[in-house]
């Protein structure tokens, strides 16, 4: 299934070339902010750390700085 990143931390024109499922968003949220994982199946999958980028930080208005 096609997905589509909309974030101010997404990158642009990225394309991620990774197999994701819909765990992949619980795997992403337990990677970010250190949580355990909630079942095997996300423990398994990939993140979507590769679509994102944490190194600017958005300004009021959603633009990276």
């Amino acid at each position: 299934m096609p997905l589509i990143i909309v974030s101010p931390f997404a990158r642009p024109g990225y394309i991620f070339h990774k197999m994701a499922e819909f765990s992949s968003f619980a795997k992403f949220i337990e990677e970010r902010f250190g949580l355990a994982t909630i079942s095997s199946r996300d423990a398994q999958t990939d993140d979507l750390f590769g679509a994102s980028t944490f190194s600017r930080q958005p300004d009021l208005f959603g633009h990276l700085t």
